[in-house]
Order: structure tokens, then sequence, then C-alpha cells
């Protein structure tokens, strides 16, 4: 592939009788010259295989065409342009999400967003490849949410360099539903205790509080949570209080708070 710029435009010295040159000048249609590599004589630069010269006097024939037959072509600057060229290399990267969204009150995201396809081939040269880990769309902001944002985001593509992409967009998914909180009682079990104490907690059971989806509402219940005291490393001489630790809940909860946070302890002789 090809890995420098070319010159945006060249600088034509001609002969010309004045009318001609002022026809040309304030000529309507000055689109761009294209010209076909294919045809062009490409010598190989002594310095390294990959880099070319081309002379451009191989653009002689599409500039008179362009310019007409009434203007002499005297010279082209530069008379020269080089084409350094690269082995077009590819590989897959994942795509990340670059999204941020506000809900309306009482609503919230539900689980992870979704991108499809997750991942994307971009296509260039070693070194531009290397500095490619991931792609991201581009950011997009969501506010006042309040159902399942599900949409065409565009990718984010490098301004620079050569860079490929088999992809333009991803197809994103973001589930939101409405929230409402719940409060259960549950008991908080004695964990790691050494075999010489004989001990009771106070109180024996925590309040967990949070917020869930009101369709899975009637779904959590008291025997999905586990809620310990670990007197693992316990010492009654430093320790007056043990803390409440949440060792497991529901993946689809949301702002869960404990309490107690701490419980005390009575040690039965």
């Amino acid at each position: 592939m090809l890995t420098n710029n070319l010159p945006k435009q060249f600088t034509v010295g001609v002969n010309a009788k004045g009318f001609d040159l002022m026809r040309y000048y304030f000529k309507s249609n000055k689109l761009p010259i294209t010209v076909d590599l294919s045809k062009t004589n490409l010598k190989i630069s002594p310095k390294q295989e990959k880099e070319f010269d081309v002379a451009t006097t191989n653009f002689m024939p599409e500039i008179r065409k362009y310019m007409g037959d009434d203007i002499e072509i005297n010279s082209i600057r530069p008379d020269t342009i080089k084409l350094y060229f690269s082995e077009l290399l590819s590989k897959k990267v994942p795509v990340n999400l670059n999204v941020k969204v506000n809900c309306r009150k009482q609503y919230n995201t539900k689980g992870k967003p979704s991108i499809s396809p997750d991942s994307v081939t971009v296509s260039g040269t070693k070194d531009e490849l290397d500095s490619i880990t991931s792609v991201n769309t581009v950011s997009e902001e969501y506010k006042e949410a309040d159902k399942t944002i599900a949409e065409m985001i565009n990718i984010e593509k490098k301004k620079q360099g050569n860079i490929f992409y088999s992809i333009e967009k991803v197809y994103v998914t973001i589930p939101i539903e409405k929230y409402t909180e719940k409060t259960l009682e549950i008991p908080v079990k004695i964990l790691n205790l050494k075999p010489k104490y004989n001990i009771k907690i106070i109180p024996s059971k925590a309040t967990v509080n949070f917020m869930i989806a009101v369709n899975d509402y009637k779904r959590a219940t008291a025997n999905d949570f586990n809620a310990v005291a670990d007197f693992k490393d316990f010492d009654p001489a430093n320790d007056s209080k043990i803390k409440v630790t949440m060792t497991s809940s529901p993946d689809y909860i949301k702002s869960m708070q404990i309490t107690p946070s701490f419980v005390d302890y009575i040690i039965i002789k």
C-alpha cells in the first residue's frame, strides 16, 4: 500500500497568447486531473525496493488535454514524485463503546450493553497496526433516557495514517428499565470462628436495601444474598465490633446497602 502523501498540485510552466491564458483562467469547469499511474513508467529507487520514482513528464498528455491545444507546456514542477509502498497487514481488534447515558428518575441501565459486531478488522502497515489495540465508537451522550437504546453508531477512525476498517458502524443495544427500591432482612452468618470461642452476634440479622428493575421485583429473595461476619483475624482485646460483608448478591440489582455495617458480639463462656 502507498504510505506517503502525494503532492496536491503541480506548477506548470507554459507559453501561450494572453487571450488563451485568460480564457483558461476564467474556465468554469476546473476539475482535478486524474492520472492513471499504471500507465506510467515507475523507476525503482536505488535506496530500496519499495520506493519508486515517477517523472511528472508522464502526465503531459493529460495536462495538454485539460489545458487545450493553444497552450504550450514547457515544464512541470516538481519533475519527480516519490511513491513509498509497504506491505498491507490486517488484524482484528475489539470495539469499545464510548457512550454516556443519563436516565430519567427511577430509570437505569440494566445489564451490559451489546455491540454487534463486537470487533473490527483493521488494515494498514505494521507500524500503524502495532499502535492499535482496540477501536472506539464515536462519542455519544443520551439524556433523560427512559427506554432501551438501540441504534447504529459510527466507529471512530484515526485521522492520520492509512488505516482501513472492515466496517463503518456497529449496532448498539443499551437496555434501560424502570427501577424501584426493595428491602429484605437476611441472616448474618459467622465465618472463620476459632473453635475456642463460643460467640453470639448482635444483631443476628441485617437489612439489605437495593434498587431493582420493576420486572425483577419478585425475583430477588433473601436466599440470593449472603452476609457474613468474618472472625478470621479476631482478637477480643482489639476488636469491639465485627464488620458485616456481603459475599454474594444478584448481579441484576443496583445501589445495594447493608445495615448495620458492623455487629456486636458476646463471648459465651
